[in-house]
């Protein structure tokens, strides 16, 4: 059987297996992509993956179960493990939602994509790394890869709703090493979307010679307590790290330092933070969530001020509440929390303009891991590197850097924010970040 007539069987046979609710989620994912090195093919990869999951509820406990394979004997197999996992769940009193007209359309998928052949992810990385090794000091280009992806989502449940949401992107990244009296240093840089008509070789290539090269001839700076403006490049990646903070199941879990602090103030009134599943331009934008509720933006915070978690259905239905559309899940696992697409709200300072904000500071744009930092305890533990800038003037590179902070205070710490995003193709949307102070050990 196909990914539709397995959802529609399982639902026929759900219906039939004493179950009060139900809903079901099948989906598939393909990509193919090269990486180059040296002027060569280094590899060519094609992967697929599918398959379909079932949550029941029988004496309103929910029971989960999944199968990547679309036989009749698989699904009645699925059905049955779920039904069997319900029995050592808890109860939850929760409605799956009725069907509703959704009159809105989200251009999530290219048919045009499909056409990108191999040949033309190849010679695109080729270009790439002719260009950038024509460059001075740069050595060999190590990272360089294409890809396509494309995926599809069916859902269905029992209340009668039927779903289907298509997509596909692109993306093209690249590596470079570049040496300077010794000083070896790595730029990266990626492109991604949804029209691959848009890709300039000449584009991407320059990022990642300049990124490559920008941070040579470094020189110390003192350590301390020091203001520090986080990039556009890099802010994004420190936020993700601290978005399940605001996701309720984690609050009722004791996972979360927002608990009980909704309609504080938690941030500088510089800050907002909003849930954006209708952008057009963003990968995480999407009509409905996994469970079958239709999506809206959703204000999580406001100029500083806690406005709301983001609730599933399962963790609205423990506080009496109804679910903001934030449920996500695979066809395997249960049903969890998240942003479709966060989005850090704009300032007004440009780039140049919110280097000014303090006599002297650190401009970090470059981060390296995030394994010292703590969603739950919101400790922050970076290595970093960036420039050393006074008056607004970026004055030397500087490296060897670890930038400490608890994400809490740092959001108190906001003094300015940026007027622009990067343009990298992301649900996590950030403009620079200018903090009052971070501890800076060298």
């Amino acid at each position: 059987m196909n990914m539709q007539d397995s959802i529609e069987y399982l639902a026929e046979i759900a219906k039939k297996s004493g179950a009060e609710q139900f809903d079901v989620l099948a989906g598939s994912h393909d990509s193919r992509g090269v990486s180059v090195f040296n002027g060569v093919l280094q590899n060519t990869e094609i992967s697929n993956s599918c398959g379909i999951g079932i949550r029941i509820f029988k004496n309103q406990k929910p029971g989960y179960a999944s199968t990547e394979k679309f036989s009749k004997e698989s699904l009645e197999q699925t059905l049955a493990d779920a039904l069997s996992n319900s029995e050592y769940t808890e109860p939850i009193n929760a409605d799956l939602p009725e069907p509703t007209t959704i009159s809105s359309v989200l251009p999530t998928y290219n048919p045009k994509l499909e056409s990108i052949d191999t040949n033309c992810l190849l010679n695109t990385c080729l270009s790439i790394e002719k260009q950038v090794l024509a460059a001075s000091e740069i050595k060999n280009v190590p990272d360089l890869g294409a890809e396509i992806s494309s995926s599809t989502t069916i859902f269905a449940n029992s209340k009668g709703i039927f779903f289907q949401d298509k997509r596909n992107s692109f993306a093209v990244g690249a590596g470079a090493v570049a040496e300077r009296n010794g000083v070896v240093k790595m730029g990266w840089y990626g492109k991604g979307g949804r029209d691959f008509e848009q890709i300039s070789t000449e584009q991407i290539s320059g990022e990642v010679i300049s990124r490559a090269k920008e941070l040579l001839s470094p020189r110390p700076v003192r350590g301390g307590k020091i203001p520090v403006i986080l990039s556009k490049r890099i802010s994004a990646s420190v936020l993700s790290v601290y978005l399940s903070p605001f996701f309720a199941d984690n609050a009722q879990k004791g996972l979360s330092r927002l608990k009980d602090r909704l309609g504080e103030k938690i941030a500088s009134e510089k800050f907002s933070l909003s849930s954006e599943p209708l952008l057009p331009d963003l990968p995480g934008s999407i009509l409905m969530d996994s469970e079958g509720i239709p999506t809206s933006a959703l204000g999580v915070v406001e100029n500083g001020v806690f406005k709301s978690f983001l609730y599933n259905l399962e963790s609205a239905s423990k506080e009496q509440r109804k679910s903001t559309g934030h449920g996500v899940r695979g066809f395997s696992g249960k049903a969890g929390t998240g942003f479709m697409n966060a989005v850090v709200s704009l300032g007004e300072l440009s780039g140049k303009e919110i280097l000014s904000v303090f006599p002297k500071c650190l401009l970090i744009n470059h981060l390296e891991g995030s394994s010292g930092c703590n969603p739950i305890s919101g400790e922050i533990s970076i290595g970093a590197q960036g420039f050393w800038c006074e008056n607004g003037v970026p004055l030397h590179a500087t490296d060897n850097l670890t930038i400490s902070a608890n994400f809490f205070d740092l959001l108190n710490n906001i003094t300015e924010i940026g007027s622009e995003y990067s343009d990298y193709f992301s649900n996590v949307k950030v403009p620079s970040l200018a903090i009052s102070e971070m501890a800076v050990s060298v």
